[in-house]
Parts: structure tokens; C-alpha cells; sequence
């Protein structure tokens, strides 16, 4: 075995334990089940499906709620929750790519009314936060106004943006500048997300060509790129996009964190402590020169 592959294979789960669901690698801290993660928030549940494919998803204790807009009432009423699947995870950086639903809000014509389905993901008090530098807020849709509620350190607060059009021509492919599409930050720290439309904003005006708006927080990347048929059909309805959240080890600095042996998650030798920089906590990496899982005794492997 070359030292590349030795460095590799240490990046893997613990001894026993299964190191991948559905071709998607769970490296320790993460496991499959409570007796091969480092807690109970780095539980990975592997289920499969009828057609026999299986997809790794976030412990139970974390769900994704979709609210549905009820036109009697004039509320929300919960509509459903949906388990967090993981795309992929990525131990150097602390980081893993999840599933996220796209919500629509859509116009019927015959009963004049909207359908507005609403997201949210609660992170609070967990070793969870949404990535700033990786994602946006996006909204698309052609008489569209979006807000995006997000709470830091248990504060809230709003943001969003506004998209308008008035036809379909004067919409451009990639473009996301406010004719069609818009997008905005997210802040540092955020560990809550509600999306919602500003139900003043219906296409009512527009449904001729542009039926439904739609809103998410997208990982900003060669995925997610607008096309004028998000507007002119119903491609998004119903789908999902990939959102990157943060993950750190503890709520403590490296400095405090190295105090407790027992406790201390950098267990291998050649590993260094690196200081969360998206709120509270630390991250294990391998030395330079290393490859590996420093979260594992002996994870980090093959001076390079």
C-alpha cells in the first residue's frame, strides 16, 4: 500500500464500524448509529429505500419542517417534516453538503388564490451552523418578494430580496441581479433558518408566463445557476437544492479544549487544533505533511 492510500484508509470510521451508506464516506466523529459516533449529534441513521439505494441522514433529532400556508385560516399549518439526508462531509474543513428543499409559492388562476410553503431548519444548541461564505439566499420569480429569518447567539433577524419581471424577455441566463432572480448573504453564526414570501407579492400579475416564485438557501456554485425556464415552468417546483453547514468539535477554543485529555477530540499523533471560525468550538486537521482522520488514534498517516 503506498502512503497516499495508507492516508486514505485512515480517513475512515471507527474500528467495526460501517464507513460509508449509499457510496457517501462517514468518517469519525460521524457514525452510523450511536455506538460509532463521537455524540449524539454526529449520529448518521443509513436508510434504505424501496429501490434498494441508501442515503445517510442526520440523526432524528434534527428535521427539516415545511409549513403550508392555509388560505381559511389565514396561517401556517405544519405540513410536514422531513429528515436532513447528507450529500457529503468533509473533515478538514469542517464542513458537509446537505438536502434542502426549494420553496414554492404558486398563483391558481381559477381560484385565485397562493400556495406558499415555507422552510425551516433549527441548528440551535448544536455543533451546527449554515456556511456564510458558501451559500445565498436566492429568490426567483418574476412578482417575488422573499424574506429569510436567521438567528445568532438566540437573536433574530430578517433579511431578503425582491425579483421582478414583467416578460419573459427580459430575462438572461446566469444572471441573478433582481430581473428574475435575486440573492443576498447570510451572516456569520447563523444556526436558525425560516424562509418565507411576502404574500403581497403573488404573480397574480404574471401568471401568464411566470405561475410560481420560489425561494432557498443554495450552496453558491457551478450547481445553482439561473435559467430563464425556472421562471417560465414549473422545473423547481417540488425539488431540492444542496446548502453546506459548519460542524466544530465542543463550544471551547483549542487553547481550553487541550486542558482535558479525556475529552481532547484530536487523538491522533501528528494532528494540530484549529479554532472554529463560524461561532464556539474547534476543528481537528493532520499536520502538514499528513493525511488522514485526526479524530482517530493513529488517523494521521503518511509524511507526504
Amino acid at each position: 500500500m503506498s502512503q497516499t492510500e495508507a492516508a486514505e484508509s485512515a480517513n475512515t470510521a471507527l474500528p467495526g464500524c460501517p464507513n460509508s451508506c449509499g457510496g457517501v464516506p462517514i468518517p469519525y466523529p460521524f457514525g452510523i448509529d450511536s455506538n460509532c459516533a463521537m455524540s449524539q449529534d454526529f449520529e448518521v441513521r443509513c436508510i434504505t429505500a424501496h429501490n434498494g439505494i441508501s442515503t445517510p441522514y442526520m440523526s432524528e433529532h434534527f428535521n427539516q419542517t415545511c409549513w403550508k400556508w392555509n388560505n381559511s385560516t389565514a396561517n401556517f399549518d405544519l405540513s410536514y417534516y422531513t429528515a436532513i439526508a447528507i450529500r457529503d462531509i468533509n473533515l478538514s474543513l469542517g464542513q458537509a453538503r446537505i438536502t434542502s428543499p426549494i420553496n414554492s409559492q404558486c398563483y391558481d388562476s381559477t381560484t385565485k388564490k397562493v400556495d406558499y410553503n415555507n422552510w425551516e431548519v433549527i441548528l440551535t444548541d448544536t455543533p451546527y451552523k449554515f456556511n456564510r461564505e458558501k451559500n445565498k439566499f436566492v429568490a426567483i420569480g418574476c412578482d417575488t418578494l422573499a424574506y429569510i429569518k436567521f438567528s445568532i447567539n438566540q437573536n433574530n433577524y430578517w433579511g431578503g430580496c425582491g425579483s421582478w419581471c414583467y416578460s419573459p424577455e427580459a430575462l438572461k441566463n446566469g444572471s441573478c441581479s433582481g430581473i428574475g432572480c435575486c440573492h443576498t448573504d447570510l451572516p456569520n453564526g447563523t444556526s436558525y433558518i425560516w424562509i418565507e414570501f411576502d404574500h403581497n407579492y403573488t404573480s397574480s400579475h404574471v401568471y401568464n408566463f411566470s405561475r410560481c416564485s420560489y425561494a432557498m438557501l443554495t450552496e453558491e456554485s457551478d450547481e445553482f445557476m439561473f435559467n430563464t425556464n425556472y421562471i417560465t415552468t414549473n422545473r423547481l417546483f417540488g425539488q431540492n437544492t444542496t446548502t453546506v453547514i459548519d460542524w466544530t468539535i465542543g463550544n471551547t477554543t483549542c487553547d481550553i479544549a487541550r486542558t482535558n485529555k479525556s475529552s481532547y477530540a484530536c487523538r491522533s499523533d501528528h494532528s494540530v487544533c484549529l479554532n472554529s471560525g463560524n461561532g464556539p468550538g474547534y476543528l481537528c486537521n493532520c499536520a502538514e505533511g499528513y493525511q488522514g482522520n485526526p479524530y482517530l488514534e493513529g488517523g494521521c498517516q503518511g509524511r507526504l
